[in-house]
């Protein structure tokens, strides 16, 4: 009997641990409450500047070249210089044997000839006078001759001479004769050109930019040059306003200060001015988004991300200019979530604000909503 009731113990004691078991399990687990509201940083646009680059190739040249031509033709005597050389201003080049000369001199002997002549002749007129024998108009008329005979001669003696210097072609600038055409005894005009002198005070760059590039481009304006490893820095000197015929381009020139390393003619890589937006409104490049190719970003309002469509203008890594769409004072979310969208519900970052006016403003706003 003992043992029967131990086992009624036992039975009864399992079925109470089983029921309390069944109840603890039974029992329902208190349900979490999940933040489903984004959470961003909002900040407002800044008014600044962007300015854009690009690459192109340019050529250095000297600052001063000179294409010397002779102002006489003729044939070449002597040739003084060669391609490398340095010559100083007023150096002989070349030495010209002109035919003109002959005919110039015979001009000039011819009115030599006749100052003596009108000479003699006034001087007899004048003794004629004195004794009576001719009248003051033939006097008049002999010394007006013998003064228009010595006006001729003066003429064809410095027509002479100045064609005379010309017969030797002189280095009108000091430099480095970067080429040389001529050869002696070749037969030469005005019109040809004998030889290249380039200074090598300073050095420029030379290059062509396209219509748009011209627009944003201004003297004075900084380029960067790039040959073989160094970098070289220069301003923008000369603009032209009319394209060149066989490139097509607008030429620009630019000069550099600091010219070690470099050669005329050298080819050379450059960075300037693309094109660039000054005190304008910017905001992140990287929270602009696009709709059917329209941008936008959102705004925060009232606790949500509005979607707000904008006008963008030219950006760089960083910043992008905004036309149109917003102000100074447009609080734009600058943190990015795959949940944000037009009118969704947002939950402000407090800590996150690069602006703490900002900050303290939306705060201020939340409370005065809540009271």
């Amino acid at each position: 009997m003992k043992h029967k009731g131990t086992k009624i113990f036992l039975t009864v004691l399992a079925l109470v641990l089983i029921g309390a078991g069944t109840t603890i399990f039974m029992r329902k687990k208190p349900v979490e409450q999940y933040e489903v509201r984004p959470t961003v940083t909002i900040d407002k646009p800044k008014t600044g500047n962007i300015v854009l680059y690009t690459d192109m190739v340019g050529f250095v040249e000297p600052e001063t070249s000179v294409s010397v031509q002779p102002r006489i033709g003729g044939q070449v005597l002597e040739v003084y210089v060669q391609s490398g050389e340095w010559v100083e201003a007023g150096q002989p080049l070349i030495k010209i044997d002109s035919d003109d000369l002959t005919t110039l001199k015979l001009q000039m002997d011819g009115a030599a000839v006749s100052v003596k002549d009108t000479a003699n002749n006034a001087a007899r007129i004048r003794v004629l006078f004195g004794a009576g024998y001719v009248s003051q108009q033939e006097m008049e008329q002999a010394e007006s001759a013998e003064k228009s005979a010595r006006i001729a001669y003066e003429t064809a003696k410095n027509q002479y001479e100045l064609q005379m210097s010309y017969t030797t072609v002189k280095a009108p600038i000091s430099g480095i004769i970067e080429s040389r055409t001529v050869e002696p005894f070749e037969q030469i005009d005005p019109s040809r050109v004998i030889c290249v002198i380039s200074g090598t005070d300073e050095l420029q760059v030379k290059f062509g930019v396209t219509g748009r590039i011209l627009e944003n481009l201004s003297l004075n304006d900084s380029i960067t040059i790039e040959k073989n490893g160094e970098t070289y820095e220069g301003y923008v000197t000369e603009i032209s306003t009319m394209v060149n015929a066989s490139s097509g381009l607008y030429d620009v020139k630019a000069r550099l200060p600091r010219t070690e390393g470099l050669t005329n003619g050298t080819r050379i890589k450059l960075t300037t001015v693309m094109s660039r937006a000054e005190n304008v409104l910017t905001v992140p490049v990287d929270i602009v988004d696009y709709d059917n190719g329209v941008p936008f970003v959102y705004c925060y309002q009232d606790g949500a991300a509005s979607k707000t469509e904008i006008e963008a203008g030219i950006y760089d890594s960083e910043r992008m200019e905004v036309k149109y769409g917003l102000t100074g004072d447009s609080r734009i979310i600058t943190s990015w979530s795959n949940e944000l969208l037009d009118r969704q519900e947002v939950l402000l970052d407090q800590e996150g604000q690069s602006d703490k006016r900002l900050q303290e403003d939306v705060l201020d706003r939340q409370v005065s909503r809540n009271d």
